[in-house]
Order: structure tokens, then sequence, then C-alpha cells
């Protein structure tokens, strides 16, 4: 016995999935950040010439020992060398981060917690490890006014504070992406795939009692 054809219900297709506004604003905190970094890095090795021109002419003025001279010479210069390399790398990583949470990568998210922790761990580490090495490389007080001096007035308030927005950052990223609407838009879903066939037409049970239709022969010609 046939059955009428069922027609195909195409079901729709669903859209990419939408990010919260939390998880927008996590991303964009993450770009602030990386642009931020970078420009902190650029900003220090365009003052590093000026700065160590003037720490030499200082340090020379007031008769120091060409030893701490050249000590501070060092210390001016390879702090924003090596921070600008950590901004770079800095950058890269948060950018990485900010396109893979828009994306709702679970991973992602927690590879960011991960960054954001080490980020203050090691912003508060930096700041303690540079402060007890100027403090310590130099008994002459004289070498550390002659550094302090050298910098711009607005440079060293510039730097405290792009480094507490920083930190800021770190913990307002993770603030944001541990929110129920973020859990919700992390939490893996099934990907939309082909359209589902409909189910087949119903099986009427006493279809083995109706007798077959009678088989047709040809009219003799």
């Amino acid at each position: 016995m046939s059955y009428p054809a069922q027609p195909l219900v195409q079901q729709p297709v669903s859209s990419a999935r939408r990010p919260p506004g939390v998880v927008r604003a996590a991303a964009a905190v993450l770009s602030l950040m990386a642009i931020g970094g970078l420009a902190y890095g650029a900003i220090g090795l365009a003052l590093m010439p000026g700065i160590v021109d003037n720490f030499q002419n200082a340090a020379a003025a007031a008769g120091l020992p060409s030893a701490d001279i050249d000590g501070g010479t060092t210390v001016l210069r390879g702090v924003p060398m090596a921070a600008a390399f950590v901004s770079v790398v800095a950058t890269v990583l948060l950018a990485v981060l900010a396109v893979g949470t828009l994306r709702g990568n679970p991973a992602v998210r927690i590879a960011t917690w991960i960054v954001c922790a080490l980020g203050l761990v090691s912003g508060g580490l930096a700041a303690v490890f540079g402060f007890v090495q100027q403090a310590g490389s130099f008994g002459d007080e004289a070498v550390l006014a002659a550094m302090g001096e050298a910098h711009p007035g607005w440079w060293p308030w510039t730097s405290v504070a792009l480094s507490l927005l920083q930190a800021l950052g770190y913990v307002v990223v993770a603030l944001l992406l541990a929110t129920p609407a973020a859990n919700g838009y992390f939490r893996r879903t099934p990907a939309a795939g082909a359209p589902t066939p409909p189910p087949p037409p119903p099986v009427d049970p006493t279809d083995w009692q109706r007798p077959d239709p009678p088989a047709t022969t040809p009219a003799p010609m």
C-alpha cells in the first residue's frame, strides 16, 4: 500500500550567535589594553634617547663615578627596550584573546582568565623588582636622583596611571567573563547542520489484512 508523499519541511538555519553585551565589553577592554600597552612601549622607546642624555649630563655635572653612570645608562636603556618587547607580545596575545572571546570559544575564555591572573601577578612583581633593583644597584642617592630627574615630569605619573589601568582592565575582563550571560554564551551548543528530514509516515497496523490489488493483463490484440 502506497502513501502520499510527505512534503519536505525546510528547517530554518540558525544564524550565528550574537555575543551578549558583557562579552563584547570584555573584548573591547582587551583591545584597549592591547592598544594601551603598545602605546606605552612606543612612548618609552621614543623618550629613551633624551632620558639617557639627560641622565649622563646630570651625572657628569654632579661628578658621579663612571661606573655609576654606566650602570644607570644600562638601566635607562634596558627597561624601555624590555617594556617595548613585552608590549608587542602582549598586544598580539590580547588581540587573539579578544577575537576568540567574541567567537565564544570556551578554551579562549579559560586562557583569558589565566592571562588576567598572570598579568596582575607579573605587574606587581615587576614593580617591586624594579624598585628593589634600582635601590640596591646604586648606593649613592645622587644616582637615583639623577635618574629620576632625567625623565620628563609627566612620564612617571603617566606610567603609574597606565599600570593601574592595565591592572584594572584585567580585573574587569575576568569579572565580565564570569557573568551568567557570558556562561550561557560560552556553553557549547550543537552546530547547525543539514535540514532534519521529516519523520516517516505512520504505518497502518491492518495493512496486512487488505487484499492485494488484482493483477491486470493486457487485452489480446
